[in-house]
C-alpha cells in the first residue's frame, strides 16, 4: 500500500489505532509495522498517534509524545513550516514529498520527506492531520557520496589531462629505477613509445657517460627525500632513443608509497634557451669588443684633439699677441698719424682682441669638455671681486651710456678659482651690457642662501622670449641680435659660465621676460670672513 493510500485510509479511522474496531485492525498492523514514521495530530498541532516507525525514527516512545505539540520535532529555524502546513491542509490540500529536517530525541538532526494529508470525520469535516515521514538521511548521504565520487573522477580526469598535456616531460620512477608513469610529452621528448617507457629503466634516458653513476644518485636522493626544484645551476643532459643528447633542467619530488619511495621527475628541454643564451653571449662579446675598439679610437681622437688644441693655442695666440702688441706700440706713436690712420689702427687693435677672445672661448670649452681644465680655488672676498669685474666692463658700458651699479653685496668670502670667477662675472656682465639699450642699467648683487652665496647680474635690457630660455646655455646658441642690431660672439660664453659654475659645485639659471630685462644668477660655496 502506498503512502497516499495509507494516508487516505487513515482519514476514515479513529485518531488512535489501538482503539479501532476489528474490521480495521489489518490497517493498524500495516501502520505498526511500517518502516516510515506515521503520525497523526489535531489541527492545533497536538500529536494523537505514534507508530513503531516513529519510535525508531525519532527515539520517543508513544507515552512521551502523545498529547505533546508536534513542534518538539521541528528545529527552531523551521517552526514556520508547521504554520504553513496547517494552513494548506486546513484548506483540504494534500502535501507530498515535502523535503525538510526534523529533530530526534537525542538532538540529532535528520533529513525527512513528508506526505501530509487531512483527516476527515463522517461528515467530511477536517478534524486532524496525518503525516508520513521517511528518513532521507542515509539516502542523502549516499547521494552526496556519489556526487563526491563523481567529482573525484572528474578531478582525476582533469589531472590526467593536465599531466598528459604538460609542456614538460613527467616521469615517475619506483625504488628499483623502473618508470611507472610517463606522459605524452615524455614520448615526444625522448623518442620512446609509452609501452617502451613504462616498465623500462630510467637509466636509458641518461647519457652513456653518466649512466653507471646514476643509480647511486637515485638512491641518495630517495634517502634524503627533499624536493629539488628546477634551475639550481646544474648542467644536466638527457639521452634520446636515437642516441642524441640534449640539455635539460630537472625537478625531483619524492612520493611515499606502500612499496617505497617513488620519485617524480619533471624534465624540461632547454635546447632552444641554451642556444639563445649562447647567441646573447656572442652578441655581448662582439658588442664589448666593438665598444673597446670605439673607446680606444675615442681616446686616440681625444689625444689628437688635445694635441691640435695645444698647437692651435700656440699657433693662433702667438701671432695675435704680436699683432695686438705692435698695434699698442703704434698707438703710442700715433700722434703723427692722420685721423684716418688712427681709426684703422683702432680697428686692428679692437678686432684682434675680439678674435683672441673668441679663440680663448673655444679653447676653454674644449679643455672643460676634455677634463683638462683644473680649478685652483682660494678664499675670495666678494667686496673685492665684484667691483673689479664691474670696473673691467665699465668702459664698454660707458660707450653705450649704460649705467653700471652695485646692489647689496653679502659680507662673505667664496671658495672659487679667482681667474674663473672673474671669467664668469665678465661674461655675464658683458652679455648684460650687450643686450641693454642706451640709458639702461646693469646691477650686480649677492645674498647668502644656506651654505652658498647667490650672485645675480640684473639688467634692464631687451629680455629673453619664453621659447628661448630653455636653450640659452646650449653651445653656439644665440638669442638674437644685440641692441646694435647684429649677432656678436660665438655663443659659447654662457655655456662656459654654466660649466665653470658646476665645476665649483654651484648652479646657474636665468629669469627673464621680453622687454623687462633679465636676471642671471649663480651660486658658489661660501666661507665666512
Amino acid at each position: 500500500m502506498s503512502d497516499r493510500e495509507i494516508g487516505t485510509k487513515l482519514q476514515s479511522t479513529s485518531l488512535n489505532y489501538r482503539e479501532q474496531p476489528d474490521a480495521e485492525r489489518w490497517l493498524a498492523a500495516i501502520v505498526a509495522s511500517s518502516d516510515d514514521s506515521i503520525i497523526s495530530k489535531t489541527m492545533e498541532g497536538i500529536i494523537t498517534s505514534w507508530n513503531a516507525g516513529a519510535v525508531r525514527m525519532f527515539g520517543y516512545n508513544p507515552n512521551e509524545v502523545l498529547g505533546q505539540p508536534i513542534a518538539l520535532l521541528i528545529p527552531e529555524e523551521l517552526q514556520h513550516e508547521e504554520v504553513e502546513i496547517l494552513e494548506r491542509v486546513g484548506k483540504g490540500e494534500r502535501i507530498d514529498h515535502y523535503e525538510t529536517a526534523r529533530l530526534r530525541k537525542d538532538g540529532r538532526r535528520i533529513s525527512v520527506s513528508l506526505a501530509v494529508s487531512p483527516i476527515r470525520d463522517a461528515s467530511g469535516k477536517i478534524v486532524g492531520i496525518s503525516k508520513i515521514a521517511r528518513d532521507m538521511t542515509e539516502r542523502k548521504r549516499l547521494l552526496k557520496r556519489e556526487e563526491e565520487l563523481n567529482a573525484e573522477v572528474i578531478a582525476e580526469h582533469k589531472f590526467h589531462e593536465l599531466i598528459e598535456n604538460a609542456p614538460d616531460a613527467i616521469l615517475q620512477v619506483n625504488p628499483a629505477g623502473a618508470i611507472v608513469i610517463a606522459n605524452r610529452t615524455a614520448e615526444a621528448m625522448f623518442g620512446y613509445s609509452r609501452e617502451e617507457l613504462i616498465g623500462g629503466s630510467v637509466d636509458m634516458l641518461v647519457p652513456t657517460a653518466r649512466r653507471s653513476e646514476h643509480p647511486r644518485h637515485r638512491q641518495s636522493f630517495a634517502a634524503v627525500g627533499v624536493t629539488r626544484p628546477m634551475g639550481q645551476g646544474l648542467e644536466l643532459h638527457a639521452r634520446r632513443k636515437n642516441g642524441t643528447e640534449f640539455p635539460v633542467e630537472i625537478s625531483l619530488s619524492p612520493i611515499v608509497t606502500e612499496g617505497g619511495t617513488n620519485v617524480t621527475a619533471v624534465v624540461r628541454d632547454v635546447t632552444e634557451r641554451k642556444l639563445a643564451e649562447q647567441q646573447i653571449r656572442l652578441l655581448q662579446q662582439n658588442y664589448t669588443a666593438e665598444l673597446e675598439i670605439r673607446h680606444r679610437e675615442a681616446e686616440r681622437l681625444n689625444r689628437l684633439k688635445s694635441e691640435f688644441m695645444a698647437s692651435v693655442s700656440h699657433e693662433l695666440r702667438t701671432p695675435l699677441h704680436t699683432i695686438i702688441g705692435f698695434a699698442e706700440l703704434l698707438g703710442e706713436e700715433a700722434a703723427g698719424f692722420s685721423e684716418k690712420h688712427r681709426r684703422f689702427l683702432r680697428h686692428i687693435q679692437a678686432d684682434s682682441e675680439h678674435l683672441l677672445s673668441l679663440i680663448n672661448d673655444v679653447l676653454d670649452l674644449s679643455k672643460i669638455e676634455a677634463g683638462g681644465l683644473s680649478l685652483h680655488t682660494d678664499c675670495l672676498s666678494l667686496h673685492k671681486v665684484i667691483p673689479e669685474a664691474i670696473e673691467a666692463i665699465r668702459p664698454s658700458a660707458s660707450s653705450k651710456a649704460v649705467t653700471m651699479g652695485e646692489g647689496s653685496i653679502a659680507d662673505v668670502a667664496v671658495i672659487a678659482d679667482p681667474l674663473r670667477l672673474r671669467q664668469i662675472l665678465y661674461n655675464l656682465l658683458s652679455n648684460a651690457v650687450k643686450f641693454t639699450e642706451s640709458g639702461g642699467e646693469v646691477t650686480v648683487r649677492s645674498a647668502v642662501v644656506g651654505d652658498s652665496v647667490q650672485i645675480s647680474v640684473v639688467d634692464t635690457g631687451i629680455g629673453i622670449p619664453d621659447e628661448e630660455r630653455g636653450r640659452i646655455f646650449d653651445k653656439f646658441y644665440q638669442v638674437g641680435p644685440t641692441t646694435a642690431g647684429v649677432r656678436q660672439g660665438t655663443g659659447l660664453g654662457l655655456t662656459i659660465c654654466k660649466q665653470l659654475v658646476e665645476m665649483h659645485g654651484g648652479e646657474i639659471w636665468v629669469e627673464s621676460q621680453p622687454g623687462q630685462g633679465s636676471s642671471f644668477s649663480f651660486t658658489l660655496p661660501i666661507q665666512s670672513l
